[in-house]
């Protein structure tokens, strides 16, 4: 067992971190935080993300994708701006589901626009009333009786991606058997209206609310429910839950090199807070909780790469590197005093931002359940 990165995987983590900061992170920083990002902005960081390789890490090389290990991709998704990498998680996710449903043979030159980030996708599951349980989708499907063309009447609510995507891939149920079917929407040909849900952390992305009135979409773009699909969506989940959960520890060190940077500075009671017991056991828990966390993200990335993954231990990685980077986050701010309480500093978005994760892929209780169904056999669903 090895736990050092290898020379590759180094300088792959080195040139993320350089992309994150002389070119995503400037595009950032010249529009206002709280208000979303336009569409023409989104192209030019998907288009610099694309160069990178990240639009299609996880489609095989031979459909024009990146193939980058699940590990590789997590040592350079966890450097990104979390607003950004939550934009090319549904991105990315939304194209291999695609091509491996047939899509790349059917539409070459639609995924090659999504692997050259000329265009957006999301993939439109959740509802109003429905998160973790897809068999609960209300979404109607009605096929005409020509065979022609299929009608989505419906609400899908909380898509990121949902305002900027041009392609959409939605699940619904279809009129009569009520069997979940799942169809490609492309906006320009299919337009529904989709509108933004402000919140409190990530304020420059997109999270929306997609609504469907009897929404023309070609029939030949059902997308089969064959075995090489579901096994696609059971993948993306094992992959998405460690990435989520690096994401946070990633925002999580940032609070807390701020917190840092502060009690070095701050002088009370006659010597820097730095040099205080109580300030360093602080710091050295958020450090250790930080660092195990992401360990427990890499080793199911790492599961995935090798084909053992479990959804207990993808459950677990998010669950555990969440609400780490939650409890670290809090911990930071309260070690700057009052100044963590103030924008300039930018604790408090770190922990709006990590706050906004807890939910995409699973809650904490969702997760548990998922892991203890899986440790005892026994299903508390």
């Amino acid at each position: 067992m090895n736990f050092e990165l290898t020379t590759e995987q180094r300088q792959l983590q080195d040139a993320a971190i350089r992309l994150s900061q002389n070119k995503l992170m400037p595009i950032l920083a010249a529009h206002p935080k709280s208000v979303s990002l336009s569409k023409p902005v989104m192209l030019d960081i998907f288009k610099i993300l694309a160069e990178f390789g990240l639009t299609g890490a996880r489609v095989p090389e031979e459909l024009g994708g990146s193939g980058l290990s699940m590990l590789d991709y997590g040592l350079v998704f966890e450097q990104l701006p979390p607003v950004i990498a939550l934009a090319l998680i549904a991105h990315d996710g939304t194209t291999s589901r695609l091509c491996a449903s047939g899509v790349a043979q059917d539409s070459p030159q639609l995924i090659e626009d999504l692997l050259t980030g000329k265009k957006i996708a999301c993939t439109a599951s959740t509802e109003p009333t429905t998160g973790s349980d897809p068999r609960s989708v209300k979404l109607r499907i009605r096929e005409s009786d020509d065979g022609k063309t299929a009608f989505l009447s419906g609400t899908k609510q909380w898509i990121t991606n949902g305002t900027i995507a041009d392609v959409a891939f939605v699940t619904g149920k279809l009129d009569g058997n009520g069997e979940l079917q799942r169809y490609l929407v492309e906006h320009a040909v299919s337009p529904y209206t989709a509108t933004e849900i402000p919140c409190i952390g990530l304020q420059q992305g997109h999270l929306s609310e997609l609504m469907f009135d009897q929404v023309p979409v070609p029939l030949s773009n059902a997308i089969g429910n064959d075995n090489s699909t579901m096994k696609t969506l059971t993948q993306a989940w094992l992959v998405n839950r460690p990435l989520l959960g690096l994401l946070g520890l990633r925002s999580a060190e940032r609070a807390k090199e701020a917190a840092l940077e502060h009690v070095k500075d701050r002088i009370q009671f006659g010597s820097v807070l730095a040099s205080k017991q109580l300030m360093q056991e602080a710091l050295v828990d958020i450090e250790a909780s930080i660092q195990s966390a992401r360990l427990l993200c890499y080793s199911a990335l790492d599961a995935a790469d090798r084909g053992v993954a479990t959804q207990a231990l993808s459950a677990m990685a998010k669950r555990q590197g969440v609400a780490t980077a939650e409890k670290a986050a809090s911990i930071a701010m309260r070690l700057c005093g009052a100044m963590g309480l103030a924008i300039e500093t930018g604790v408090e978005q770190h922990a709006r931002d990590i706050k906004m994760l807890t939910i995409p892929d699973g809650t904490y209780e969702i997760l548990t359940l998922i892991a203890g169904r899986e440790i005892t056999g026994q299903s508390a669903f």
